[in-house]
């Protein structure tokens, strides 16, 4: 039977009263410290849920635990974390605020399992209360049903390994798919048992999920849950041309919403990468080095031996006494799961897009700005249509009418090039739109290439090169506003959640 108590965080010792509430079993000794550690003060007040059936543990309950000598429950408790204008009237069994909105101050929750060890579970927070997240992250809006209320919180889904049953290239593999599954429709959701079934050819059980799996395994779990994976190794021996070109990929595939798995091999040790933070201010790239990582300052993971939204450096230089235990420079190989309809790798857009920049180089007046950086990621034309449509101001009229009636694939890369000085106040000089279902092979897989005062479109209609229709834009010149569509902002000092834009996406948990 579900039952409930309100702790006040806010308060003289809410975190020992916190561990105090909880049964042994849920590990409390262990967990309770690492949320005082490594949640902000904006989560003034926790509602403990007892008797929680969780979807993701009476999976592993039913097909592992249950088989076991040691008798295990088969309920979790979850946490539901509020900022301080919420109370929970016991009188009424509600949560009530002040504004009677309180998924507008709802910070997500967490599952604990009743496995002693290793018992974090299924967990949805939002990273605007995890200790030194900054930045950006890919984030989609999760719905928590909890007495009557349908509360919304955006965040990525979490979980700690088992150790048992999962481990962490497990739970990596089920983030990521947790998160396509509450984000597209066409994703069936899989649980975490279901995850060990789809790594090997046969249904392991006993000792063998324990044991992990290497990165080819989660490369065919992807695969089997009908994603189109690839995969990408850094060459051995690395030198800092491979290094950038490496770290270059990992950034557009991030920048264009996919998460990532990452292996780190000296570690024995997978996480996915999720988000970043930008150098501020950008700096002067290295020489013979124009791609926006070099302004990358910090990504961030999702690491099943910590809670969500992990700090990561790039390098020893960068660590502090809250960083993870792993910098960015051990990341040895990633797996980006991909839609079928992509089929122009982001190894090749890089060669694509230095030709590009050429040709926007030779046009470019003295008095321009010189073109420093360039980054590139995968959008939909759906998404690239509502960005030029809300800057229409900027972009101009006949700009946005082109971009409007471009006949192009669903999913297309967009380069944008720009100085140091745009990249600090978020413009680029010029922009180019290519077709990401194109070969590798195809001469000319462009359809708009543009700066600030010319649009070039190109007609892909013929096997043929061509010369594009020319198209001199009505905005008046000046820089062009910089596109940033696929993750969204890490703000600490939010206090809710933005409803408007939660209630119209999908939402998953039950």
């Amino acid at each position: 039977m579900a039952s409930y108590d309100w702790i006040d965080l806010d308060s003289d010792g809410g975190y020992d009263r916190l561990r105090q509430t909880l049964d042994p079993e849920f590990g409390p000794e262990r967990i309770v410290p690492h949320l005082e550690e490594q949640l902000t003060t904006a989560a003034k007040g926790v509602l403990v849920e007892h008797g929680y059936v969780d979807k993701d543990y009476r999976s592993t309950f039913y097909n592992f635990y249950a088989k076991k000598g040691r008798l295990y429950q088969p309920d979790c408790v979850r946490l539901h974390f509020f900022d301080e204008t919420v109370r929970y009237d016991e009188v009424s069994a509600n949560i009530v605020c002040h504004d009677h909105r309180p998924c507008d101050h709802y910070f997500g929750y967490i599952v604990l399992r009743p496995t002693l060890v290793a018992t974090l579970g299924r967990s949805l927070l939002s990273p605007d209360i995890r200790k030194g997240a900054r930045g950006s992250a890919i984030q989609s809006v999760h719905f928590a049903n909890l007495l009557g209320h349908r509360l919304p919180v955006w965040g990525f889904p979490s979980m700690a390994q088992h150790v048992d049953i999962a481990v962490c290239a497990h739970v990596s593999c089920w983030a990521i798919l947790r998160y396509y599954s509450e984000t597209f429709s066409q994703h069936r959701e899989y649980l975490i048992h279901d995850i060990t079934k789809l790594a090997a050819p046969f249904d392991p059980g006993g000792l063998l999920p324990s044991l992990g799996f290497s990165v080819l395994e989660a490369e065919r779990v992807f695969q089997a849950a009908g994603c189109f994976p690839l995969l990408v190794g850094r060459p051995e021996p690395s030198s800092s041309a491979s290094d950038l070109a490496f770290f270059s990929q990992l950034l557009a595939y991030l920048e264009s919403g996919f998460p990532l798995f990452v292996e780190i091999e000296s570690k024995a040790h997978a996480v996915v990468v999720v988000g970043h933070n930008w150098k501020q201010p950008a700096e002067s790239p290295p020489a013979l080095a124009s791609h926006g990582w070099t302004q990358v300052e910090t990504l961030m993971t999702i690491d099943d031996n910590l809670l969500p939204y992990a700090t990561v450096p790039l390098d020893s230089t960068g660590t502090t006494s809250a960083s993870p235990g792993y910098t960015a420079d051990l990341f040895t190989s990633f797996i980006v799961a991909l839609p079928e309809k992509i089929c122009y790798p982001a190894d090749a857009i890089e060669v694509y897009s230095r030709t590009l920049k050429g040709v926007l180089e030779r046009a470019r007046r003295p008095n321009q700005e010189a073109l420093e950086l360039q980054r590139y990621f995968i959008t939909t034309i759906a998404r690239l249509r509502e960005h030029a449509r809300e800057h229409q101001t900027f972009l101009g009229d006949n700009l946005v009418d082109l971009i409007m009636h471009l006949d192009t694939a669903q999913f297309v890369w967009i380069i944008e090039y720009g100085s140091v000085a745009q990249w600090n106040e978020k413009k680029v000089a010029a922009r180019a739109i290519v077709d990401a279902t194109a070969s590798p092979r195809d001469l000319e897989p462009i359809w708009l290439l543009h700066d600030e005062e010319v649009a070039h479109v190109f007609d892909r209609s013929s096997a043929e090169t061509n010369n594009p229709m020319s198209i001199a834009l009505d905005r008046g010149g000046g820089p062009l506003p910089r596109i940033e569509l696929n993750l969204r902002p890490v703000v600490p000092s939010r206090t809710g959640t933005d409803d408007s834009a939660a209630t119209s996406a999908r939402g998953g948990d039950q």
